[in-house]
């Protein structure tokens, strides 16, 4: 059975994909959700962010953005090998690059790279992750004392484990990935605020909208914390049962 469609109930180990049709069908939904790819060059320890911003299966080959920070364009144009890294509903897919050719793709600067034949593919959350309405009275406040960073922010989606923040401007990159923000908080409803130690997964700015939308992983929060986390993902599960239900009739 193809992995895209098992029912997967919790962490599961890493699995080695060739098949082309789920690579194809993984980068697909990259794409069309704009997730974070992090790339990290062979020998180098710095991480870059992209994202997909094109894929055409019958040739082959996909495109991604210029890199941030801009060190990294200058790596690929040198035809340096590549790592990538990215996550999607607490999935976590890893693919090796050879090489990417800088092309214009609509008028702008992108890299043209081959689909990968092989893809890691490790879910490592079966916790369930809930969409937030924007109507919802939520917050988030990511803030790193050290570095007098703080940002403020709603919550586009959560699990026990876990959210997904919406930041308005750029901050991405502020932002790195395996950061931690330890003088964090949650805003819930019915429970205020609270707080909870942030990890950075991932961070991408949306043009269209002006926002930077950020993925969180909480650290080690306080049985209250999680207590107060696992109530609201709950309901809104229940909430998410109920709509479905009424859909079917």
């Amino acid at each position: 059975m193809s992995i895209l469609f098992e029912q997967e109930t919790g962490p599961q180990p890493p699995r080695e994909i060739r098949s082309q049709i789920e690579i194809n069908a993984l980068l697909k939904s990259l794409q069309q959700s704009r997730d974070q790819l992090i790339i990290t060059f062979s020998g180098r320890t710095q991480k870059f962010q992209s994202f997909i911003v094109h894929l055409n299966t019958g040739s082959g080959q996909y495109w991604i953005d210029e890199l941030i920070p801009r060190d990294g364009d200058r790596y690929a144009s040198q035809g340096e090998a590549f790592r990538v890294d990215a996550w999607r509903d607490g999935v976590h897919m890893r693919w090796h690059c050879p090489a990417a050719q800088k092309v214009l793709l609509e008028d702008a600067p992108a890299y043209c790279i081959p689909l990968p034949q092989d893809m890691t593919y490790h879910q490592k959350r079966g916790a369930y992750r809930a969409n937030v309405h924007r109507t919802l009275e939520t917050g988030v406040g990511i803030t790193h004392d050290r570095r007098s960073l703080d940002f403020r922010g709603h919550l586009l989606d959560i699990s026990a484990t876990g959210c997904k923040g919406r930041l308005t401007g750029d901050h991405s990159g502020e932002l790195q990935p395996g950061e931690i923000f330890e003088s964090s908080y949650l805003e819930l409803p019915d429970a205020g605020r609270f707080s909870v130690a942030m990890e950075i997964r991932h961070a991408v700015y949306e043009r269209q909208t002006d926002e930077t939308h950020v993925g969180l992983k909480f650290k080690l929060p306080s049985p209250t914390a999680q207590r107060q986390i696992d109530r609201f993902v709950n309901s809104l599960q229940r909430e998410a049962r109920r709509l479905e239900k009424e859909d079917l009739f």
